[in-house]
């Protein structure tokens, strides 16, 4: 379960901001929206909201960034920080590490693990374990492997400290050691889902091994779709890609999955059932399929899941759905997450709470700034949202101007 995420000096954010799903002491939908740990009590879903080029897409990556570093190999590791983007519109930003931490609860304990890297090194790597009080596991203060100050812990992998290089996460080692703790950080980034609309084929990848592997896997997509009022009989796995070893063509960009539908006569009696290929399938059918498999995953497991714009391509009943889903006792029995962006302002007037709701926005520096809307005072329970926030109210909308065509000069 996701506590907080803090990052800094990454794509357009430079400063250190913090997002966090601890709820406040708003009392609205709590037994549905928040769950209670022994570390307080955690909310189920978080929803960004802000204009186009605002940042909100740049907070889901520098969260992909830390996982896909996190889990990467030693060669990708090293290429990944010295490559990485960091603030573009400072002198300043050259010499300011990049921070990337995580606070999750995961085997009845609070872990928190985090990284600096500075000119394409490891400035800082720590990994904290909390039951009782907050503990060091390992700390490593420069990028000198000499630097890295181990607890009792960590004992069966001290050796492993002088194979770190500077380039490198000390976490790799640890976790190929098959230490205990280093292993359980690795486990949980593996297992948070981020679904980056540029990178549709690693959620249509995941949702092709789960139609495959998993026993019930078909029935529970096609339970998600029939829910959602998606009017599909069946699916199947294409010829092709059958007959090609279920190899995926990656040139297609999507499953390869074929849809079954009812054929009626002229009385609109059921004849028979025709297959056809996805791509005849709207956009919104398409996107609900390839995430579909991590989301009950995620719901099975009590995994977190990101999505970058759930309402592309989705219409807002179905955004709706899938988000209640998440806020619910009896679908999300396992108290799975759900953090995503969107432009569907709309969900500001549904039933969800004040510290459920982020924005972004970019001051004149073109620096972004993530704020929740709990930083508002005044704002009442019963305040409409989606009128104040349309109004100005919290920032984080389009500063638009009056269009004034450009006047050409008449020549006689």
């Amino acid at each position: 379960m996701l506590i907080g995420f803090s990052f800094r000096n990454f794509t357009s954010f430079y400063d250190e901001n913090i997002f966090t799903m601890i709820a406040s002491a708003d009392t609205r939908y709590r037994e549905l929206n928040t769950v209670r740990t022994k570390y307080g009590e955690m909310l189920k879903s978080a929803f960004i909201f802000g204009a186009n080029g605002s940042g909100k897409s740049n907070f889901v990556g520098a969260v992909d960034f830390m996982k896909t570093l996190v889990l990467a190999e030693l060669r990708t590791q090293s290429k990944m920080m010295s490559d990485i983007n960091n603030f573009l519109f400072s002198q300043g930003s050259k010499n300011t590490p990049s921070l990337f931490e995580v606070e999750f609860i995961a085997d009845g304990a609070v872990y928190v693990y985090g990284f600096e890297i500075l000119n394409g090194e490891v400035n800082k790597e720590y990994l904290h374990k909390k039951t009782k009080r907050k503990n060091p596991v390992f700390i490593r203060t420069s990028p000198d492997f000499k630097d890295i100050t181990l607890s009792k812990e960590m004992n069966n992998v001290k050796e492993l400290t002088q194979n770190t290089r500077r380039d490198t996460l000390f976490l790799y080692w640890a976790n190929g050691g098959n230490n205990e703790m280093a292993m359980t950080v690795y486990s949980w980034f593996e297992n948070i889902q981020i679904f980056d609309t540029t990178e549709a084929k690693r959620f249509s990848n995941s949702t092709t091994d789960y139609l495959e592997k998993v026993k019930d896997g078909k029935d529970n997509v096609l339970a998600l779709l029939q829910k959602a009022d998606i009017n599909i009989l069946d699916i199947e796995f294409d010829k092709e890609y059958v007959n090609n070893n279920r190899v995926i063509d990656k040139t297609k960009g999507t499953l390869p999955l074929n849809t079954k539908h009812y054929i009626y006569d002229e009385n609109w009696t059921r004849k028979a059932t025709i297959s056809t290929p996805i791509a005849f399938e709207s956009a919104g059918t398409r996107k609900l399929l390839e995430i579909s498999a991590p989301i009950i995953k995620a719901l099975e497991n009590g995994n977190v899941v990101f999505i970058d714009e759930i309402d592309s391509q989705l219409h807002p009943m179905l955004v709706r759905f899938l988000v209640m889903m998440f806020n619910s006792i009896s679908k999300n029995p396992k108290n799975a997450q759900l953090i995503c962006n969107t432009h569907d302002i709309l969900l500001l007037d549904e039933d969800i709470r004040r510290d459920q709701i982020y924005f972004t926005e970019k001051d004149r520096y073109g620096k972004s700034i993530l704020y929740s809307l709990t930083d508002f005072k005044g704002v009442r329970k019963e305040s409409k949202l989606l009128k104040q926030y349309l109004l100005g109210a919290f920032g984080a909308t389009p500063k638009l101007k009056e269009y004034l065509p450009v006047k050409s000069e008449v020549r006689e």
